[in-house]
């Protein structure tokens, strides 16, 4: 079963590790962890190596971050859970959720950021609660995402060529969406269901759809070889 950013993942070709050299230090350094707090920096990119890298492990990531994460069972894919190891864990503005593809958790799966996380960016500054239109402008262009209301509703589908189809790394970026919070009534057929919509629809451009989940990725290693 593909977890929720499969979806994107496993459309494209595979990816390569992050070539991130590793260093061990003092907590929040080394094992491909952000090497500062976020607290010390203040709002911080979400990218393929930062604060995370493909390289880490769970253990890995518990000395790092000692005192600031621990392994936690989150929401999965379908009605599912799995465990993860969430970084800032008790901290909602810097929350960092990261899974594994395997039970050891030694690979990465993703590093995935949620409601309340504004003390991170993505590319082109977008962050939690952006807007349509400004995640059409930091593509370059329209995209396509998902309908509404289904498990897999208001995730990015398709960036269409555009820049953030492209991560200066080689790890995947996936969003999702969700009606602003100003958002009444109900939302219209044509973007609602298992289908793919573009963001230039008339009614996706009316209700401008937020980011309320983002997130970095790598395709399983299983898949890898297949």
């Amino acid at each position: 079963m593909l977890k929720p950013t499969g979806i994107a993942l496993m459309a494209l070709l595979t990816l390569t590790a992050c070539g991130k050299t590793e260093k061990q230090g003092e907590a929040g350094e080394g094992y491909g962890a952000q090497s500062e707090a976020v607290a010390d920096k203040g709002v911080q990119a979400l990218s393929c190596e930062t604060p995370v890298a493909k390289s880490a492990t769970a253990a890995q990531l518990l000395k790092a971050f000692a005192g600031q994460s621990r392994e936690e069972t989150v929401p999965g894919p379908e009605g599912t859970t799995e465990s993860a190891v969430v970084l800032y864990p008790d901290d909602p503005a810097r929350k960092v959720v990261v899974t594994f593809w395997d039970e050891a958790k030694t690979q990465v799966a993703d590093v995935r950021i949620g409601r309340g996380a504004v003390q991170w960016y993505g590319p082109g500054n977008i962050r939690i609660g952006s807007a349509l239109k400004a995640v059409e402008a930091a593509n370059g262009k329209g995209f396509d995402l998902y309908g509404f209301d289904w498990d897999y509703g208001g995730y990015a589908a398709d960036f269409k060529g555009g820049t953030l189809g492209m991560m200066s790394g080689d790890c995947v970026l996936s969003l999702r969406f969700a009606p602003p919070e100003s958002h009444t009534g109900q939302l219209t057929s044509d973007i609602v269901g298992d289908t793919q919509v573009a963001s230039s629809n008339p009614n996706m451009q009316a209700l401008q759809p937020v980011i309320v989940e983002m997130s970095v990725g790598w395709p399983s290693p299983a898949a890898a070889v297949e």
